[in-house]
């Protein structure tokens, strides 16, 4: 058990490395020194101390608190990506694209050019649907994040006079609460454009917050950061619902 618990110490702290170089503009990286730390620090006492009885007794109560919280997050991560199995209907609308990092240069970061990327392609099969981008300016960001995203599509040929700018808000509840001006929430058919760990999240928000119509319009994700994007997921799930908004 010892053994293991150092394995997976290790691993999780290499992992949450390779997570904190992307430079993502969130520190959720730490999470996973902080289970490297859960490993490691009862792993190493046993295997130091490998006749104590309370060294012992540590490793056993870490290994069984890591266990369960590992089948939570699964439990709760199969939920989140059944959510993207859904297939959006023509001609919505309205896209709801919402935000994501913006790079120090202006560009789109990784998962929000793969929202952009997404949306530009419903939007180019379905020309009468109208996007409204989504997403304020963060400390660490150059300009807004509805901005940014304005920027790209119409580079890519998609008309100003489709896409409308929601420029203030900071949390996936507030991209749909004030989004909302722009659209009527009871009776428009709207598509809500996120990455796949983020569409459950970001539909029991729109429906907490009145939109009657929606559905989850699912972008592509990188392999490798998912686990940590779902497990962010997880947090984040458990902070809507605390808050009310979903």
């Amino acid at each position: 058990m010892a053994a293991l618990l150092i394995v997976l110490g290790i691993a999780s702290a290499a992992y949450g490395a390779s997570i904190m170089l992307v430079n993502s503009g969130t520190s959720f990286y730490a999470i996973w020194y902080v289970i490297a730390a859960l490993c490691l620090v009862p792993g190493i006492t046993q295997a130091l101390l490998p006749t104590s009885p309370l060294a012992g007794g540590f490793c056993l109560a870490a290994f069984i608190l890591l266990a369960v919280f590992a089948l939570v997050v699964l439990s709760m991560s199969t939920r989140i990506m059944r959510a993207t199995a859904a297939t959006p209907p023509a001609d919505l609308d309205y896209l709801l694209v919402l935000g994501a990092q913006v790079r120090p240069n202006g560009s789109p970061s990784v998962v929000l050019r793969n929202r952009l990327e997404t949306a530009l392609a419903y939007l180019a099969e379905n020309p009468s649907t109208r996007a409204i981008v989504c997403g304020g300016k963060g400390s660490n960001e150059p300009i807004s994040e509805a901005a940014c995203m304005a920027r790209w599509l119409e580079e890519r040929g998609i008309a100003t006079d489709r896409i409308e700018r929601e420029d203030r808000s900071t949390t996936t509840a507030e991209n749909i609460r004030f989004a909302q001006r722009f659209f009527d929430a009871a009776h428009d058919r709207v598509g809500i454009v996120t990455n796949n760990f983020h569409v459950y999240r970001a539909m029991r928000i729109a429906a907490t917050a009145g939109v009657a119509h929606a559905w989850g319009v699912s972008a592509h994700s990188v392999a490798w950061y998912l686990p940590n994007n779902l497990l962010r997921e997880c947090f984040g799930i458990i902070k809507n619902t605390l808050r009310g908004t979903m």
